[in-house]
């Protein structure tokens, strides 16, 4: 099969994304309800892993891939929707944090008990900065990059500089609360370590940009491309350099340099974009081997459905804590838990885009 298109995006594109819905839910589910015998199992591993490189950064460079192929081309809905996309972020931060964190405070459910309170309260909760605030300010800035026709080649470079510089802004305030408030959406860092919430800021523009302009400079690479073929190759020899320079890198300190992954430092932030690029040319390679399946296109509807399955899984993973607890579940609940996720947020998922798709005709 050569690379070809499904409303007009490329389906390998599709396969990565519909691969890393399922990587989402299952690091998800682990980091909330697995046990520490069950995280450091050969299964726990492979998942978070799987969590890793091939989810949020793959989500990230594909947005910037895909953006690059949209049908739309007038600037002030881009910006609209990524407004939509933002507020969003705390509509979901109020469904999934602050509702039953108020309920369990109200009830004074035992789960309190094990929380940090002085690091999680409710307005904590609902100012976390998540994937769903990143996206939003990525695709506003993206517009804008696209509005003004800035080349290619400057945009990768602006992916290596703010991979490499981010760290130094990590956490700068002016002790201005409305000022702060902005820019920690930006390069903030407060650690809150306290069971799948590694920190306040998970995906603070500093050094999460780079992926996204990454991946409108791959997007233009194939856009322009007079055999996309040749030039996934490319994609997977750089993306091996690039992965094993960032192995190189971090070797030496590997805690550093990925750090708590959400402030990933140099080392961390080339290996993650070399996997990316490279599993760009893998998704490729597996579409030109193996004809089209069940599994495939199971995979393109999650891929299309990202935004509904991401608020849905989070919503059902948070709500349940109140049966099975934080990281109290050894392997057989870790696994049935996360197919029961997996299905739960397929069918809504299914549910959502029959009403959506009815709304259109």
């Amino acid at each position: 099969m050569n690379v070809t298109t499904q409303e007009n995006r490329l389906m390998s594109i599709d396969l990565a994304r519909g691969l890393a819905v399922f990587f989402m839910i299952a690091v998800h589910t682990l980091d909330v309800f697995a046990c520490q015998e069950v995280k450091n199992s050969v299964l726990g591993q492979i998942i978070e892993f799987l969590g890793g490189p091939p989810a949020a950064p793959v989500f990230m460079t594909l947005m910037g891939f895909s953006f690059i192929f949209s049908r739309k081309s007038a600037l002030k809905p881009k910006l609209f929707r990524g407004i939509k996309i933002f507020l969003a972020g705390y509509l979901l931060n109020i469904l999934r944090g602050v509702i039953p964190f108020t309920l369990s405070t109200y009830f004074q459910l035992d789960i309190l008990k094990t929380i940090p309170l002085e690091k999680l309260n409710v307005y904590t909760i609902l100012t976390i900065v998540d994937i769903l605030q990143f996206a939003g300010i990525a695709l506003m800035i993206m517009a804008l990059l696209q509005e003004f026709k800035i080349n290619s080649y400057i945009l990768l470079l602006s992916a290596f500089l703010i991979s490499m510089f981010s760290p130094y802004i990590w956490g700068l305030k002016l002790n201005l609360s409305v000022i702060d408030l902005i820019t920690e959406l930006f390069w903030g860092d407060q650690p809150i370590e306290f069971g799948f919430i590694d920190n306040k800021i998970a995906f603070p523009v500093f050094p999460w940009l780079s992926f996204p302009l990454l991946g409108m400079f791959l997007g233009n690479r194939i856009k322009n491309s007079k055999d996309p073929n040749i030039t996934f190759k490319y994609f997977g020899i750089i993306g091996i350099l690039v992965l094993f320079i960032g192995v190189f890198i971090s070797h030496s300190n590997i805690d550093y340099h990925f750090n708590d992954y959400y402030h990933s430092r140099q080392g961390g932030m080339l290996f993650m974009c070399g996997f990316v690029i490279f599993w760009l040319y893998l998704n490729k390679l597996i579409l030109d081997k193996v004809p089209m399946n069940k599994l495939f296109e199971l995979l393109f509807r999650w891929s299309k459905g990202v935004t509904n399955i991401y608020f849905v899984q989070w919503i059902i993973i948070i709500w349940s804590i109140g049966f099975f607890g934080i990281n109290k579940s050894n392997i057989a609940i870790t696994i049935l838990l996360i197919l029961i996720f997996t299905l739960v947020s397929h069918f809504t998922n299914e549910y959502v885009s029959h009403k959506q798709s009815k709304r259109k005709i």
